[in-house]
């Protein structure tokens, strides 16, 4: 089979052959319906686009790996995506300015690298252990999702990362983001209200004009991050927070303390 089989006039018997051949699935046009009851483990595609709106039923995209795809406001509805890489794939469509949503989906230990998930929204998935890395998450909702996991009986610590990472009018409120990895990202005009950032790695992260109340920054590194107009007074804790030197004047700013050089 060549690589031509693969064009844009991919059958779905074509298909359902290339991906039991183990053989990388490129420049294809596919359909939504055609991963329902395939086994994707494993599987690799490369440079291919689904229809715009697809639909995703609880399709098993364990330890898949997508690159350089296109998935245009589709919906991963009740899908299990545990261990799956996306590199270079977009889930936004300008044409209608939305972006994909991931429903009651399982995203742990996946890995989003330079990816376009502008306005996507992730309600009740969950997010153990997963990676966003220099991805653009503008606008996109996290609301209700979980980042920690129950093995046995014991209940494991959150685990999250971004980096470099547009994130600015993202809604990330009301979330457990304990010790979870915020570094070099955008924030600006974030919803973080009612957050737990115990012990987060901010680093160099912009959060300027983000919502911050009841904010927990206790142990959190900001270190060389600009803290835009953040009022001490306003967030549910920030004892033992780490700071630069140079921001210390704007912090004691909010408290109402004026800073006179020497």
């Amino acid at each position: 089979m060549t690589s031509s089989d693969t064009s844009n006039a991919l059958t779905y018997e074509k298909f359902s052959a290339l991906l039991e051949s183990g053989r990388p699935i490129e420049d294809a046009e596919l359909e939504a319906s055609w991963l329902e009851g395939k086994d994707l483990r494993d599987a690799q595609f490369l440079n291919c686009s689904f229809e715009p709106g697809g639909d995703f039923n609880s399709v098993d995209f364990r330890e898949s790996s997508w690159k350089d795809t296109q998935f245009p406001a589709c919906t991963f509805k009740s899908c299990d995506l545990r261990e799956a890489k996306f590199e270079n794939c977009s889930f936004y469509y300008a044409d209608t300015r939305a972006g994909g949503c991931f429903r009651h989906a399982d995203l742990s230990n996946v890995e989003f690298h330079n990816c376009d998930l502008r306005l996507t929204i992730f309600p009740y998935s969950q997010m153990f252990c997963i990676t966003f890395q220099n991805s653009r998450l503008t606008g996109a909702s996290l609301a209700g999702c979980d980042f920690g996991k129950v093995a046995g009986k014991r209940a494991l610590k959150t685990r999250a990362t971004f980096t470099d990472c547009q994130l600015n009018y993202a809604t990330l409120s009301d979330l457990d983001l304990e010790e979870c990895i915020l570094t070099d990202c955008d924030l600006t005009s974030s919803n973080l209200s009612n957050t737990n950032l115990t012990n987060a790695d901010l680093k160099r992260s912009t959060l300027s004009d983000a919502q911050t109340e009841d904010l927990d920054l206790t142990y959190a590194d900001l270190r060389g991050a600009d803290l835009g107009a953040l009022f001490l007074t306003s967030l549910r804790g920030y004892r033992g927070m780490i700071v630069s030197a140079s921001q210390q004047h704007l912090l004691l700013h909010g408290l109402g303390i004026k800073v006179d050089p020497d």
